[in-house]
């Protein structure tokens, strides 16, 4: 019986990229002398998957139960070692809002200026008739982000630049009932992102999207976008951000296993923390292997070695 299997697919809307990223590592597993199955996640096949008797899990669930804790939280009561953070940092890195908000408070790194607003809410506001978005415009200024609090890979993410843009950018972010609509302001310089292994940065990309900004198309349909590791700015600049991101990890406990931590840079490159991803993707337009492989780690090396982290 195989012992190990890598969890992919699930219930988010992030599902393709899941895949594509489970295949692709349960692959690289295999290359490295591996034996590994693959698991579609189905939240209401909890008992089924179970039944397997999988000793090692590899998480490549990207959002929902496979990134917010709920995986997680199964896998420990039922004594499976897998990838990955705990439970809990999984919870807090998976809400945006709450995870820039310890960061901005345990360790007085800038983050973006945000108005949160719950779903119901803006819900509500687009109901009334005449309602007016120009109050969120005068305080965060134009262009703006909106995006949901708790998603990833650019999902339901607006580059907003004018207030006639408002009432479609916030439909795009109300993916959920129990969602944070977010109005963020914009950094305008360079998006920048750092894979961290163990608590250890690994090194800088810089991403260069042809488009506005580093969206869902630029991330996953373009050939086009641009990757620069290490980074246009220099090195000084990327250690800098490197320590940043070890410093970030720490606060969030996510020093088991790979995470990406996020970041914008502005015209006088004062960098801007975003988000932590705990689950980063490992398609063949992912950061995180790109950065990598520059730091020394060829893919399948890189799998191996977060299998072998697993608790």
């Amino acid at each position: 019986m195989t012992e190990t299997v890598v969890l992919l697919g699930g219930e988010s809307e992030e599902r393709e990229i899941s895949i594509q990223s489970g295949n692709n590592i349960a692959d690289a597993l295999k290359a490295a002398g591996i034996e590994a199955d693959t698991y579609d996640w189905d939240p209401s096949k909890m008992l089924d998957f179970l039944s397997k008797g999988y000793k090692k899990v590899f998480i490549a669930l990207h959002g929902g139960s496979g990134e917010n804790g709920t995986v997680q939280a199964m896998l420990d009561l039922a004594g499976i070692a897998y990838t990955g953070v705990r439970m809990r940092a999984a919870a807090i890195c998976m809400d945006k809002l709450l995870s820039k908000t310890i960061v901005s408070k345990r360790t007085n790194l800038p983050v973006p200026g945000c108005v949160p607003m719950p779903v119901s809410d803006a819900r509500a506001t687009l109901a009334q008739e005449g309602h007016d978005w120009q109050w969120l415009v005068d305080y965060l200024g134009l262009p703006m982000i909106v995006k949901p609090s708790r998603n990833g890979s650019s999902v339901g993410v607006t580059l907003v630049e004018s207030v006639a843009e408002m009432d479609e950018a916030v439909r795009a972010a109300c993916l959920a009932d129990d969602e944070i609509v977010m109005f963020e302001q914009y950094i305008r310089g360079h998006e920048l992102t750092v894979a961290v292994l163990n608590g250890n940065a690994l090194g800088v990309c810089e991403i260069v999207p042809k488009n506005k900004f580093y969206d869902y198309d630029a991330k996953y349909n373009r050939d086009d976008t641009e990757y620069l590791t290490p980074s246009s700015l220099g090195e000084a600049f990327d250690l800098g951000l490197c320590a940043r991101a070890e410093k970030i990890v720490r606060a969030l406990d996510c020093t088991s296993g790979v995470v990406r931590v996020d970041f914008l840079a502005d015209q006088s490159l004062e960098s801007y923390f975003l988000e932590l991803n705990t689950v980063p993707g490992m398609t063949a337009h992912s950061l995180v292997p790109k950065i990598a492989k520059y730091a020394g780690y060829e893919f399948p090396e890189l799998c191996e070695m977060i299998l072998d982290m697993a608790h």
